[in-house]
């Protein structure tokens, strides 16, 4: 019986393989091996569980990594936890049905839903299967609109899409996210048909948000469209801010950060979003870690649905 080769050849063997994409032959050629030699090492990784296949389905039922939602409600104190498990390629789709599964499940004898924006909600609304529920909840935006980001591909705002899924009337709150002045978002709120909305979603007993970081996706646009003064953006950088829900910045600790950004935003305000019964968060995208790190710190969700490569990030940040 041949001698067991050696371990550190079977990982290198491994890695220019199932990581990298390199052929045998390539391979072969360029550890100065037989092409043969490269496809018996390659056996004898799965062998010896140096590699594990794993196939996911998109289609397929979902596969939770209970593990990972372990820790991330024990280190996080979460009400609950789904970590889906998936390829990096196919994490939007897996987390956003079962976003959709448990947003659906959390509807039932609910009166009142708000919803932010965002592309994982807009993936969890293009996921959702029509609704006929009797009777059916009242719909309220918790944030202005941002015209870059909150349409589908049908050109229908998030509300709108998620209004029609649900088979009821949304109230719409006719103003931006985001301004330049805070003395215009004071102005606005104090408008009453733009106050009555707002107040409104305050009440929400179930909310659909999305979880940003800061400098990446929709976050960028945030912090540009409050054309912060250098003097501003001093003090924005040193409050350290890394993630956002609902437009509301917090740093890694999740501490809600105050002026100049916080008088920019036209939304519920933090202390609302906490006070809701139920929100549920879904983010995707390992690239998103720090700022859902540090929105998970704030108390403000109740049920996360994350894919596994973001949830691993996450607690290695921790």
């Amino acid at each position: 019986m041949p001698a067991a080769r050696d371990v550190n050849q079977i990982v290198s063997v491994s890695r220019l393989y199932y990581h990298q994409g390199l052929s045998q032959s390539q391979i072969a050629t360029e550890l100065n091996l037989s092409r043969s030699n490269v496809s018996r090492i390659l056996t004898q990784a799965k062998e010896r569980g140096i590699v594990e296949i794993i196939i996911h389905d998109p289609e397929g039922p979902p596969v939770r990594e209970t593990a990972l939602e372990q820790q991330l409600q024990e280190v996080f104190g979460l009400r609950e936890v789904h970590v889906l498990a998936a390829t990096r390629a196919s994490a939007p789709e897996v987390t956003a049905r079962q976003g959709a599964a448990v947003f659906t499940e959390r509807l039932a004898g609910v009166r009142r839903v708000g919803v932010s924006w965002g592309q994982a909600v807009q993936s969890v609304i293009d996921q959702l299967e029509q609704q006929r529920l009797r009777p059916l909840p009242e719909l309220f935006p918790l944030v202005g609109g941002l015209s870059a980001l909150d349409q589908l591909a049908s050109g229908e705002s998030v509300l709108r899409a998620l209004a029609s899924k649900l088979g009821t009337r949304a109230r719409t709150l006719y103003a931006p996210a985001v301004l330049e002045s805070a003395e215009t978002v004071r102005s606005l709120r104090a408008e009453s048909t733009i106050a009555s909305v707002l107040e409104a979603a305050a009440t929400v007993e179930l909310a659909l948000v999305g979880i940003g970081s800061v400098g990446v996706h929709s976050s960028l646009h945030i912090v540009e469209r409050m054309k912060l003064t250098d003097a501003e953006q001093s003090t924005f950088a040193a409050q350290a801010p890394v993630g956002d829900i609902c437009a509301r910045l917090v740093d890694a600790y999740g501490r809600s950060v105050g002026p100049p950004s916080e008088d920019r935003v036209l939304a519920v305000t933090f202390d609302e979003l906490v006070a809701i019964p139920e929100v549920v968060g879904v983010a995707f995208g390992v690239e998103k870690a720090p700022g859902v790190g540090g929105v998970l710190c704030s108390g403000a969700l109740d049920t996360v649905v994350l894919d596994e490569h973001l949830a691993r990030e996450v607690l290695a940040r921790r």
